[in-house]
């Protein structure tokens, strides 16, 4: 694992490029609809609370240095029931590697490759995904390093929108109810997923432990505050009535922009949205493969990488309407929320009350 070890900066950048996905486009629209205008303070929620899965996912991981959440599992909560939690977190991870894929076809499908067959625009990404995890943890962060940069690109065009804003628009604040507001955050967990990837990155990250936490919370940290800021931003830029029928505001927002050597904004900013989508996929692909690594005893993650990526391609294929993509959506950010944010904690809590703990490991 030496050889594969990864710096704490490093990890920043994977869990910045990870958490950043296909949420963003319609995070807005999904938010207005449970909280109206004050959808942007469900997102600053549930930017808190994720932050007590990343404690959470942090002090487990501290009692185990070095072992993934597959190595984990076993050690906690017994070798049978060990197995079958391995197999269900790498279906999970798996999911939402097909998850991204399908959101991800639908986007480009719609704003971009009109004609293209959806066959072909998901597998385009799944090969591309294939290439970089039979990669090593310290490649990938690499490359999740040398394209950050390209966030600021996205950020400037979000900006702009500041030239043609109605601040009027949120008022009166805290119109849908502080209930509504907190019940809506569970929404916005599942957009800032992407956290989650330090229940294996963190046993390829050198540092201490303290340097690990700090990395991981800012990066969170960071990613609430773009997201809360693109969603404030469509919220003064389109009036309530407007975002309703504007499934994706962000990109509605950014095609009313034109400049004299730019005619169509939202393409460019979708060209740069496709880089952070693969990006999350590679952290999820290389996860779920990881899993199947473990599962069947194989001496590398690699060997599995072929399998995990042909059957995430597969599944992808299947839903084509609308709906059957609502209900995906729907199902798979369930799951996510509950193996993602709430399991850890009771995993974190199970080591405790066992007293499962790896030499070497501060105590709790």
């Amino acid at each position: 694992m030496n050889s594969h070890t990864i710096t704490h900066r490093q990890l920043f950048f994977l869990v910045v490029q990870t958490q950043i996905g296909v949420g963003v486009l319609s995070l807005p629209f999904s938010l207005f609809a449970k909280a109206k205008i004050d959808g942007w303070m469900s997102l600053i929620i549930a930017g808190l609370l994720i932050q007590f899965s990343i404690l959470a996912i942090w002090k487990l991981c501290d009692r185990f240095p070095q072992s993934t959440i597959y190595d984990i599992m076993p050690k906690i909560m017994g070798k049978n029931l060990g197995l079958v939690f391995n197999f269900i977190y790498t279906m999970h991870f798996a999911f939402i590697s097909i998850l991204i894929l399908i959101m991800y076809n639908t986007i480009v499908g719609k704003w971009i490759l009109f004609e293209t067959p959806h066959w072909v625009i998901i597998f385009i990404m799944a090969t591309a995904g294939y290439y970089f995890i039979t990669s090593s943890p310290r490649e990938i962060a690499r490359f999740f390093v040398l394209v950050t940069p390209l966030l600021l690109i996205l950020f400037f065009f979000i900006l702009y929108a500041y030239t043609d804003v109605h601040f009027l628009y949120l008022f009166p604040v805290g119109q849908a109810g502080i209930l509504t507001i907190i019940k809506s955050s569970s929404d916005a967990v599942v957009a800032l997923l992407g956290f989650d990837v330090a229940l294996v990155f963190l046993a390829y990250t050198n540092g201490t432990p303290a340097k690990k936490i700090k990395v991981i919370s800012f990066a969170s940290f960071c990613i609430t505050v773009l997201y809360a800021f693109i969603v404030f931003t469509t919220y003064i830029y389109f009036n309530p009535e407007e975002i309703v029928i504007v499934p994706e505001p962000v990109l509605y927002m950014l095609k009313a922009f034109s400049f004299s050597i730019i005619e169509r904004t939202d393409l460019i900013f979708l060209s740069v949205w496709i880089i952070s989508v693969a990006t999350s996929f590679i952290s999820y692909l290389f996860i779920a493969a990881k899993g199947v690594q473990t599962l069947f005893g194989l001496k590398d993650h690699q060997t599995g990488a072929p399998y995990i990526v042909v059957f995430c391609a597969m599944i992808a294929i299947i839903p084509n309407e609308k709906l059957e993509v609502l209900i995906w959506n729907k199902y798979i950010s369930l799951t996510s929320l509950i193996f993602s944010a709430l399991f850890p904690i009771v995993l974190l809590l199970i080591s405790m009350l066992r007293k499962k703990q790896e030499k070497g490991a501060a105590s709790t």
